[in-house]
């Protein structure tokens, strides 16, 4: 195949995906958003509806229970002011007005403070009342005059608003009065205030949590009250304006029902609220958002049907070369060439695999063989230095010492040549004050070794003899040529995943050049060290080994970094 006919099927292998993805888009996406756009104006009418006969009906309802109590206190007086006791009180006979106080509270029931009732003789001289009488309704200067005047006038219940001006009215939303007659002639009148305390957990109750601003109005329009604003009662504008409420953008609903008994009109207004339009709409965007998004994969993912999996294996076989990555495995369940292709790599990445792992397992070996060699090569320096330390006991006539140091030695010989490669902290520590049992004996008195080694690390585990040598050499070329002998301090601590042994001497120490000498095997005076520092690597990582910090005259201090294990490795 030419190149101009591998650039034509290129362009016609985009062309055709991104046609089947712009398709497949259309189809999935524009009938969604029709439908879309028809709930979303349906939900609004439906929600507009909802609200609209939700407000009228909590208007009625709250119309309703105003009218029943008004009705429930008209029909507890009627019985009252009716019988002989107390029309004989209204003529001004001598009567026991206790029973006429008690039967008032008795109307009351107790809720003193939702109502007040006045009975008022006509000449005013006295009066029974359940609160003291306003300025209103004292007789008989207001007998033509106020909600009296009114229900003189008329044979039933007259109900008036109460007068937003007057000290003793402020409490009172409306007062009910009906005249008191006998033969023609008026004796008086009846009033009964109903009073905001009685109202407001009404219309609470009515409402139910719901938002809205509730008025109540008079036959003539003018505020009865306002359940949010007090300032505007006993005025006849009934809504602030939008544009002195708020910005001229701001919606309400007006809802407002007469009650044909009472005549007071029950006013509410309510901000509109297109929160659940709002969240409506966030839903359906989401939707529509979510079903863009799975049309769009489903389409991507067939419009790549054909040459994705090739470049997986492309992806994969420039994994495999350029970054050494041979964990990759292709999914090989298709039956066409490609699957047949796929099983070929994946068996082939299997195999390299396989000839890693025995690598791995060579060089394991090669380590664990040169640990052993490196532990095996600490014995006999060790055995060396302590005969030569027996003959020179020998030759001074010291057989009881030559004899402990030997007893000593068999000690040390049997634990070294156990078969464990790591011990505990703490068997190592115990071998070493075996060993510093023959030194004290050499040095008679002239060493002092302090131990302070931190008892949470005692139970781990460290490559066997990687201490002692460390001592030795501290003894040997720090305290040895010195005539008073010295001091060693010994320091174990956990240091994160680490445990670091310290040994410190106040011998004769080493220059710089000397440190890097013995930490590069240059200085065969000094192969204890270089044999802990290379054990310490090999059994730990990175941060595992040996640093020296010294100065001549002042001592030496040898920080050893070990891998922290609290259990023994196993050699598999």
């Amino acid at each position: 195949m030419g190149k101009a006919e591998d650039t034509e099927m290129e362009w016609y292998t985009i062309s055709y995906q991104k046609r089947l993805f712009a398709y497949l888009l259309l189809g999935g996406v524009l009938p969604l958003l029709i439908v879309s756009t028809i709930i979303l104006y349906a939900a609004d009418r439906a929600y507009e509806s909802t609200q609209e006969k939700a407000g009228y009906a909590e208007v009625q309802r709250i119309s309703r229970e105003i009218d029943n109590l008004a009705l429930a206190y008209q029909r507890l007086m009627m019985p009252f002011f009716m019988r002989d006791d107390v029309m004989a009180y209204m003529h001004g006979e001598p009567t026991d007005t206790t029973h006429l106080y008690a039967d008032l509270y008795g109307v009351l029931s107790g809720r003193t403070g939702e109502a007040a009732v006045y009975l008022l003789p006509a000449d005013g001289r006295r009066a029974i009342a359940t609160d003291d009488v306003p300025r209103d309704h004292r007789l008989p200067t207001n007998l033509h005059w106020g909600v009296i005047g009114q229900a003189v006038q008329q044979d039933g219940w007259a109900l008036i608003a109460a007068d937003r001006t007057a000290p003793d009215q402020q409490n009172t939303v409306f007062s009910m009065a009906h005249a008191i007659r006998q033969n023609g002639k008026l004796l008086g009148a009846v009033v009964v205030d109903i009073r905001r305390e009685a109202l407001v957990p009404l219309i609470q109750r009515v409402q139910d949590g719901n938002e809205g601003q509730i008025i109540l109005t008079d036959r003539y329009r003018y505020v009865m009250m306002d359940l949010l604003d007090h300032r505007g009662e006993g005025f006849s504008a009934l809504f602030a304006s939008a544009a002195e409420d708020e910005t001229s953008a701001s919606v309400f609903r007006d809802f407002v029902n007469s009650s044909a008994v009472t005549g007071i009109a029950v006013h509410l207004r309510q901000r509109t609220d297109g929160t659940p339009v709002e969240e409506l709409i966030r839903l359906i965007l989401a939707v529509d958002a979510a079903a863009l998004a799975v049309t769009a994969y489903l389409a991507w993912r067939l419009s790549r049907r054909l040459w994705h999996p090739l470049h997986i294996l492309t992806q994969a076989m420039r994994r495999a070369r350029s970054s050494d990555d041979f964990s990759t495995q292709l999914e090989a369940h298709r039956r066409d060439e490609i699957g047949e292709l796929a099983r070929t790599f994946n068996g082939l990445i299997a195999h390299i695999r396989t000839l890693l792992a025995e690598n791995r397992a060579r060089e394991r070996r090669l380590r664990i063989a040169e640990v052993k060699s490196l532990t095996e090569m600490t014995r006999p320096h060790f055995i060396y230095n302590t005969l030569n330390l027996i003959k020179w006991s020998a030759k001074l006539g010291d057989a009881e010492g030559a004899a402990d140091i030997a007893v000593q030695l068999g000690k040390i010989l049997r634990a070294s040549v156990s078969m464990k490669e790591f011990v505990t902290v703490a068997e190592e520590l115990s071998f070493l004050r075996t060993y510093l049992k023959i030194q004290q004996r050499r040095f008679e008195g002239r060493l002092k070794v302090t131990l302070d080694v931190d008892s949470r690390i005692m139970g781990c585990y460290v490559p066997k003899l990687i201490l002692q040598p460390l001592v030795e050499n501290a003894i040997q070329h720090g305290l040895e040529s010195v005539e008073n002998g010295g001091r060693i301090l010994i320091i174990g601590r956990r240091d994160g995943d680490h445990i670091l042994l310290r040994v410190k001497d106040d011998g004769q120490g080493m220059s710089e050049a000397r440190q890097q000498e013995v930490l590069a095997r240059q200085d065969d005076n000094h192969f204890g060290l270089y044999n802990v520092h290379m054990r310490a690597m090999l059994n730990g990582d990175a941060n595992c080994g040996i640093d020296l910090s010294s100065a001549e005259g002042k001592g030496t201090e040898v920080r050893l970094m070990l891998k922290y294990m609290e259990e023994a490795p196993r050699d598999d």
